[in-house]
Formats: structure tokens, C-alpha cells, sequence
């Protein structure tokens, strides 16, 4: 049974759609939610989370509502995009306090508390007020009171946000044992890199509409009608212009032209499939030998540009 699953889940903000008709199931292992600023990734997570009730359609967390079930919520791991510290504290205080809200004795989340800071590098920091950490210190606090339950589920809003690069990749080896763990990680996110590097496995979001889910060679396959670019580098640059004229010829082709400072073909297809499986027949025939093919289409960048747009990702 799937861990998370929304059913044509839309929710409004009285006239404003914060998200709309998004059905997913979401899987044990690291799952990328990934949007522009606004476009409705938090919305979402606070749904998992039961902190909102959808307006239509129906969200289920490990078989139950969330919004109800409120017994189930120390199995859910939560870290939120904007910083909600007690800065008098020290990070030690910070989780403790929040364990003792589930009935550990002092000792028990003392003890727990250490464990889990400490795994994240803050042993040398843990006893320190939470005002005097750095924005790379904060963030591993709230991964560590998220952890600290060792729960079943992770809902991670910008995990990332501020972080530099040193906690960034620590953070990121956590996320990935965690998932070998079998646990269901949901990451949200506007950086395209941080996604391609942790998981394979993707929901776009933009206006609140959820794009493409799957993995993303799945979503490659959804996107037969939309155009891309393919890079033909000849052997010869005098070749340039007949393969281009040739390739004119065939109804998969919508356009080319010719870059002649890198001596080379950019081909516009909406048919990516066939191009692959006609381009040997053609330049085979033609007697044009060719050194490179290439196309940005493997890179989740060129995913989501085609799918979204450049101009609104930040």
C-alpha cells in the first residue's frame, strides 16, 4: 500500500486555487516535488501533514486522514521552508522540548535529542543558544527534531534553503539512507539540482497544477508533442547545410539551423522517437558521417523548461 496518496485534491484560499485536481500516490524512497516559488509545492505538503483540510477530494497518510488522525503525527517528520526556533534555547532545549510534548520523560529526550544532533555534526554546537547559529547550524536542527522520532514519513519543505555546501551534502546523505531505510521521503523544492542529485523520481507542480509525475524518462514520454532541440555535429562542416536541407524533407522535423561556430545542426522535433530511429537511415544514405549527437533532454533543467518555461524558474 502506498504510503501518501491525494485523490483530485484541489485546495482554495477563498478566491485563490493554491492547488487543483492533483491525484499521486507517493511511495516509500525519496520522492522530488519540485516548482517555482509559489506554485503550490507547500500547499500540498501541508495536506500530508493534515495542517489543511483539501476543499475537494480526499488525502490519505499510511491508510488514515491525516487531518483526523491525530495519533499518527509523531510518524511524520516535518521540516518547514521558514525558521520557527525558540532562540533563547539551545539547539539541545529545541528538540528535547519537542519530545517531552510526546510524553518522553526529560532524560529520554535529552538523551534522544543528542543522538540525533550529533548525527547531524552538532556536537560541538548542540548546547550553544540557537541565536548564535548559522543559517547552515539551523537547518540541521530542524532535520534534527524532525529525525529525532525516527518516524515513517519525512515532509521536507526547502530543506536546503541557506544551506552551504558542507550541510547540503550532509543532509542529502541523511535523506538517502533514510530512503534505503524504506522510509517515504517527500522533498520540495525550486533548485533543480538538488532534486537531480537525490532522486530519480519527480512531481511538477506549477500554478498548482501538478505537470508530470514519475520518474524522468516517464515524463520524457509524455511530452511526445512538446518541441525540442537536437544537436547533429558532422564530420565535415560542408555537410552542414545538405543535412539540413535533407532533414527539411521529413513531417518530424519543425525546423533547423545551422550554429557555425560550433559546426553544428540544431534540429527542432516534436517527435524525438523517430528522429533516433530515422536519423542513421538518412545520413547513412546521404554519405555524411557524423561525430556527435547531442541532446539536453536526459537533464531535468530541459524537462522542466520545456514543460514550464525558463522565465519562471529562479
Amino acid at each position: 500500500m502506498s504510503e501518501v496518496i491525494l485523490e483530485n485534491v484541489t485546495k482554495n484560499y477563498g478566491n485563490v486555487q493554491g492547488i487543483s485536481n492533483i491525484s499521486v500516490e507517493i511511495k516509500p524512497g525519496l520522492t522530488g516535488i519540485l516548482g517555482p516559488n509559489g506554485a503550490g509545492k507547500s500547499t500540498m505538503m501541508k495536506m500530508v501533514l493534515g495542517l489543511s483540510r483539501p476543499s475537494i477530494g480526499h488525502v490519505s497518510v499510511m491508510g488514515n486522514d491525516p487531518f483526523t488522525n491525530w495519533k499518527q503525527r509523531n510518524k511524520i517528520g516535518f521540516v518547514p521552508e521558514y525558521d520557527c526556533f525558540y532562540e533563547h534555547m539551545s539547539g539541545l532545549d529545541y528538540v528535547a522540548y519537542f519530545l517531552q510534548m510526546h510524553n518522553y520523560t526529560l532524560q529520554e529526550a535529552n538523551e534522544m535529542a543528542r543522538v540525533s544532533l550529533a548525527e547531524l555534526g552538532l556536537e560541538d554546537a548542540m548546547d550553544r543558544k540557537i541565536r548564535t547559529y548559522s543559517r547552515g547550524m539551523r537547518q540541521k536542527t530542524k532535520v534534527a527534531r524532525a529525525a529525532v522520532f525516527n518516524p515513517d514519513i519525512f515532509v521536507l519543505d526547502e530543506p536546503f534553503q541557506g544551506a552551504d555546501p558542507t550541510t547540503r551534502h550532509l543532509l542529502m546523505m541523511k535523506m538517502k539512507q533514510w530512503a534505503d531505510e524504506g522510509k517515504t521521503i517527500m522533498i520540495s523544492s525550486h533548485i533543480l539540482h538538488d532534486i537531480e542529485n537525490l532522486t530519480d523520481q519527480i512531481i511538477l507542480i506549477n500554478n498548482g497544477k501538478m505537470l508530470a509525475s514519475g520518474n524522468r524518462h516517464e515524463i520524457r514520454n509524455l511530452m511526445n508533442n512538446i518541441p525540442r532541440q537536437i544537436h547533429v555535429t558532422p564530420i565535415k562542416n560542408t555537410n552542414l547545410r545538405k543535412l539540413a536541407k535533407r532533414l527539411l524533407d521529413e513531417s518530424w522535423v519543425r525546423a533547423t539551423r545551422i550554429d557555425k561556430e560550433n559546426d553544428e545542426l540544431i534540429i527542432e522535433t516534436d517527435s524525438a522517437e523517430t528522429f533516433y530511429l530515422e536519423l542513421p537511415r538518412i545520413i547513412k544514405k546521404e554519405k555524411i558521417e557524423v561525430k556527435r549527437i547531442n541532446s539536453e533532454d536526459d537533464s531535468l533543467d530541459s524537462l522542466y523548461t520545456k514543460l514550464v518555461g525558463g522565465a519562471q524558474w529562479k
